[in-house]
This record gives structure tokens, C-alpha cells and sequence, in this order.
């Protein structure tokens, strides 16, 4: 019995190229391999995953899209590869007792809808509608880790958590998304190109976090009090943007943040953050 399985190569003068290689399931080695091997439904399931991306690939034709979803594609094959991490699962959680087979069926069916419904080129069609207006840079893109997350954290979901950038001139406005233990935080960053590297200026989060919050449009008169942009952060959570690293668009992460009011602010007011609301210092709590 033979599947087939799909290893995304550089192809010379031709940029990232996809190659469709089989693979003999009576020498598969990797438990991965042999669980889709041994599961007649999963392997039906990767058949049509992998038709669906072909599909895909063959219908996008701007370069642009159509490298990002290569990248996408090798990126998720290699993060189900790792196959199910039960580490921090809930054990009283009906989906943490699925067994492998079942988990790995549901990752692909995922993936599969993923693929038929057209949001992979839509989230990149408004990633570009997001920087338009954007000088751009070397400093512009995505830096994006996946992971698969397990219950009750996620329903083995394949989750991204990214450090996207945007660059007008000078001026890098990133924003990062991390994951710990169940809570989601927003970091916020204020960065300026000098000598061909980016020095961080400014920075506070929102969401669950210690460091200095985010100054938001709706912020009563007791959190103005406390928010606000730090002029002298720490780099403990910054991490800056690598051109080499970067993608130019990312289809598995969500454009929202990087089309937030403020990132707008960030990039094209006159001075930012604004004099009313950064602080080199954090603020005395009320």
C-alpha cells in the first residue's frame, strides 16, 4: 500500500515549488506515517487534503500568495509530523481520550475545510489591503510559530501565534501574540531603523500580563490613570525582526491586530506614542 505525502523543495530559478513524493508505507518508519498507514479513513482523509492544496495552489496566481501557501502547507505538515503531544492535556476532557488516529483524523479534516473555504487567500488579501498605503521595508512581515493545541486549551487545534511588523520609512510597529498557560497576550511595539537595525523605543501589552498596559479608546478615568506607552521598555519580550526570517504574508495568521486603530497611529501620526500617554517609567498604581 502506498499514500502519498508531499515535501515542498526550492526549486532553482524557480522560487518554493511543491514535489509530490511517495511514500511506501511497508518501510514507513516515523509514527506519524504509520498511523495514516494503518487508518484507512485518515489516509483518505490526506488524500483529499493534499488534492484540496494542489487545487488551491493551482488556482492562486499571484507569486506572492502562492509562496505563502507553500510555506503554510510545509509548515503544517511538519507540525503534524510531531504527532500528538499529549503534554498539559485535560485528562477528564472527552477530546484529550481520543486516541492518535482520531486526533490526527480531525487535524486533517481541519486542515482540509481550511483549504476548501477560501479563507487562506482572503486573510492575505486583507493583510494586503492592511499595509497598502505602507512604505514597507526590510523590516516587514510575519514571524509565525504553530503548534498543535491540546484540550482544554484548544480541541487540537493547529494555532499560530505570530510577530507581525509593519514598516513606514523609519518607523517598525509590531505587534506579537503569546500564549502561556491559557491566557493570550498582546505585545505592542515602537521601533525606529538605525544603521540597518531596529532599536526598540516603546512598548506595552494588553491582555493578561505584568508589563505596562496599552492605552485603549475606551479606557475609563481609572485605567487611563495606570496605561500607557513605556519610552524605556525592556527587551525581555521583544524580539526584533529579522528580514531573513520574515514572511511577506502569512495566511494562517489573523489580520485584525495589524489593522488595529493604533497601529495606524503608530505608523502615520506626527509623533507617536502620544506625549499624554508614555512614560518612561511604570505608573504608580491608584
Amino acid at each position: 500500500m502506498r499514500i502519498v505525502v508531499y515535501a515542498l523543495v526550492l526549486a532553482s530559478g524557480l522560487g518554493l515549488a511543491p514535489q509530490a513524493l511517495a511514500l511506501d508505507c511497508g518501510k514507513a518508519q516515523q509514527p506519524v506515517d504509520k498511523t495514516i498507514c494503518s487508518t484507512p479513513a485518515l489516509k483518505k482523509a490526506d488524500d483529499a487534503m493534499s488534492a484540496a492544496y494542489f487545487k488551491l495552489l493551482r488556482e492562486t496566481t499571484d507569486p506572492d500568495f502562492h509562496e505563502a501557501l507553500i510555506r503554510s502547507q510545509r509548515r503544517w505538515l511538519k507540525v503534524r509530523s510531531g504527532g500528538v503531544d499529549r503534554f498539559g492535556a485535560a485528562e477528564s476532557d472527552p477530546d484529550a481520550q481520543q486516541d492518535d488516529a482520531s486526533v490526527l483524523l480531525g487535524f486533517t479534516r481541519n486542515r482540509l475545510a481550511e483549504l476548501q473555504s477560501g479563507r487562506l487567500i482572503r486573510t492575505m488579501e486583507r493583510q494586503r489591503a492592511a499595509a497598502a498605503k505602507d512604505s514597507g521595508g526590510a523590516f516587514a512581515g510575519y514571524d509565525t510559530a504553530c503548534y498543535v493545541l491540546p484540550p482544554p486549551y484548544g480541541r487540537w487545534s493547529f494555532s499560530c501565534f505570530s510577530t507581525a511588523h509593519r514598516q513606514q520609512h523609519d518607523r517598525i510597529c509590531s505587534v506579537s501574540t503569546e500564549w502561556a498557560t491559557g491566557h493570550m497576550t498582546e505585545y505592542r511595539y515602537l521601533s525606529v531603523a538605525k544603521d540597518g537595525r531596529p532599536v526598540l523605543v516603546a512598548g506595552c501589552s494588553a491582555g493578561e500580563s505584568d508589563v505596562e498596559r496599552c492605552p485603549e479608546p475606551d479606557d475609563d478615568a481609572e485605567a487611563k490613570a495606570i496605561a500607557h506607552w513605556n519610552t524605556a521598555p525592556s527587551n525581555a519580550s521583544y524580539v526584533a525582526p529579522r528580514p531573513d526570517q520574515l514572511w511577506k504574508y502569512d495566511p494562517d495568521v489573523d489580520p485584525e491586530p495589524i489593522a488595529a486603530p493604533w497601529m495606524q497611529d503608530c505608523l502615520f501620526a506626527p509623533a507617536f506614542p502620544p506625549p499624554g500617554q508614555s512614560r518612561s517609567a511604570p505608573a504608580a498604581k491608584p
